[in-house]
C-alpha cells in the first residue's frame, strides 16, 4: 500500500504528482492522512483525488481529515467525494491479498491545543479526550476481526517522528496519550503526517511508525508490513 498526507493543494501537489507517476504498481489500499487541501480551500480536492483514482482505478482511496480540513467542510467533503473512504474516530475492513487488513481513521489528538482551537473550540480538551480513549477501543475491536491493524492519524502518533521539529511545539504536533495507547493496544503500523519538519520513520517498541508528510519526505511511501508480511504489499 501506499500513502501521503499535508499536500496543501496546490503548494506540494507538483511533488506528489511526480511521484504518483513514478508508481508502476497498482496498490490495494492508498492512505492519505489528512491536510490534503491548504486552508479549508475545498476545491483542491478534486485535482488531489482524480490523481489518484486516474493513475490507480481499482485502488480503494482511504483518507481522514487533517486541520486544514475544516470541521465545517467534512461532510461536504464526504458528499463530493462519496468514492473516498472517509474515516474518522471509527475503522473499516478490507482485504488485500487474501489478508484482512482494519484501518483504524482518526483525525488525532494534540498534547496542547493551539490558540486559535482553544479560542473558536470550547471544548476542545475535552474532544481530544475522548478521542484518544474512542481510538484505543477502536483498535482493540479490530484487532479480534482482521489479521493485521494501522492507524491512520493526521496528528502525529510518536515523539519519535517529531525529531526534527522544535521540542517546545511537540505538545501542538502529538499527543503523548496517543502515544501510549499505540504502546498498549499495539496495531500492527502507525502512519501520519502533520509534522513537516520531522522523521520519516521510527519504530516504537517495534511497531513502524511512518510519517507521510510529503513535504518532509518529498515522495507517496510504500508502507509494508515488517517480517511476516514483507513482501505482500
Amino acid at each position: 500500500m501506499y500513502a501521503s498526507s499535508d499536500i496543501h493543494y496546490p503548494h506540494y501537489f507538483n511533488i506528489f504528482r511526480n511521484s504518483l507517476d513514478k508508481i508502476e504498481e497498482e496498490p490495494c489500499l492508498f492512505l492519505l492522512a489528512g491536510d490534503i487541501i491548504d486552508k479549508g480551500k475545498f476545491e483542491g480536492a478534486k485535482t488531489v483525488f482524480e490523481s489518484i483514482a486516474n493513475k490507480f482505478p481499482n485502488s480503494k482511496i482511504v483518507a481522514t481529515f487533517g486541520n486544514d480540513e475544516w470541521n465545517e467542510l467534512w461532510d461536504k467533503l464526504k458528499g463530493e467525494y462519496s468514492y473516498i473512504d472517509w474515516i474518522v474516530d471509527d475503522y473499516k475492513l478490507y482485504t488485500c491479498d487474501n489478508i484482512s487488513i482494519a484501518v483504524i481513521g482518526t483525525p488525532g489528538a494534540l498534547d496542547k491545543p493551539t490558540r486559535w482551537q482553544i479560542k473558536n473550540i470550547s471544548n476542545i480538551e475535552e474532544i481530544y479526550n475522548k478521542r484518544v480513549i474512542k481510538v484505543k477501543e477502536l483498535i482493540i475491536k479490530a484487532k479480534t476481526i482482521s489479521q493485521k491493524t494501522i492507524l491512520l492519524s493526521h496528528y502525529a502518533l510518536s515523539r519519535l517522528t517529531l525529531k526534527g521539529e522544535n521540542p517546545y511545539s511537540y505538545g501542538e504536533l502529538y499527543s503523548s496519550k496517543m502515544e501510549k495507547i499505540i504502546i498498549e493496544t499495539r496495531p500492527d503500523v502507525g502512519v501520519h503526517g502533520h509534522a513537516h519538519k520531522g522523521t520519516a520513520y521510527a519504530t516504537l517498541q517495534n511497531i513502524p511508525i511512518y510519517n507521510v508528510a510529503i513535504p518532509l519526505v518529498k515522495d507517496i511511501v510504500k508502507i509494508r508490513f515488517i517480517k511476516t508480511l514483507e513482501g505482500f504489499l
